[in-house]
């Protein structure tokens, strides 16, 4: 059984510093196998915060994959962020935008959804979706195929329609290349739920683990629990004024035949 520590919108520049320890902490007691950043590491890409987004990541227990989100894209540098608009993100993380992990029972591929031509939305690109397809055709059977990207395809948990361009054809192309699992962020607001038209797929979002840009009134972050068939989502939760996190809402799903259904919730 594997375990997949989901954190994002970190937002390095307007983060809760109170939680910084604590959270790297809990990280280590719940010792993930990989931790998944699922974009927005920094709030205005400038260099300095990425720097400290850097050092948070290296305190972290396990491998982390991480992907970008606009906001690690210049906003008013209008130059850099047309022609160069990731340059500060590839110096701090290095040069990949689209990583792979394996673990023993789950591919897990990255997913470049950052737009620099519109900024906040986002767009799953040709080459992103060949790549996908790739790496999901090359898994061994019976390994879980995991997606992460800072956009989803799916509502937000308030019903704000999806921040990304063509979400029901993003939607149809990540159930065609076999993704089982997308981990998302960039609404601020945890969300679990399956698409009308994907059955296939699990769409899990989590809110923001560090920042103050809140959008339900509390900090949060999520652990995947893979097991053949079944995944369990454990919710840990920052409320206001609270200095470390607490276990939140859990939820199992399970697979069958190329469909998910939720077993319970606790």
């Amino acid at each position: 059984m594997s375990r997949i520590l989901h954190l994002s919108d970190l937002h390095f520049g307007t983060v809760d510093a109170r939680l910084v320890d604590p959270l790297v902490d809990l990280a280590h007691r719940l010792k993930p196998d990989l931790c998944v950043v699922s974009g927005d590491l920094t709030q205005r890409a400038r260099a300095d915060q990425f720097r400290a987004a850097r050092a948070f990541l290296d305190r972290l227990p396990a491998p982390v994959l991480l992907v970008p989100g606009n906001h690690d894209m210049p906003l008013h540098n209008l130059p850099l962020r047309l022609l160069a608009p990731l340059a500060r993100y590839r110096r701090a993380f290095g040069p990949l935008t689209e990583p792979q992990a394996t673990l023993p029972d789950a591919v897990v591929q990255g997913l470049n959804t950052a737009n620099p031509l519109v900024w906040k939305s986002g767009r799953l690109r040709r080459a992103s979706i060949r790549r996908l397809e790739r790496t999901f055709s090359e898994a061994p059977t019976g390994h879980w195929r995991v997606a992460v990207m800072h956009h989803a395809p799916v509502p937000a948990a308030d019903g704000t329609p999806a921040d990304i361009a063509d979400p029901a054809g993003t939607l149809a192309a990540l159930a065609r290349a076999g993704a089982e699992i997308v981990l998302s962020g960039h609404t601020h607001m945890p969300h679990m739920g399956l698409a009308d038209t994907a059955a296939g797929v699990l769409f899990l979002q989590v809110g923001t683990a560090l920042s103050t840009r809140l959008k339900t009134g509390s900090n949060d972050l999520a652990l995947l629990s893979l097991s053949p068939g079944v995944v369990r989502v454990e919710s840990w939760l920052s409320p206001p004024g609270a200095r470390g996190f607490e276990p939140g809402p859990a939820r199992t799903y399970r697979r069958l035949d190329g469909v998910w259904n939720e077993v319970d919730k606790a």
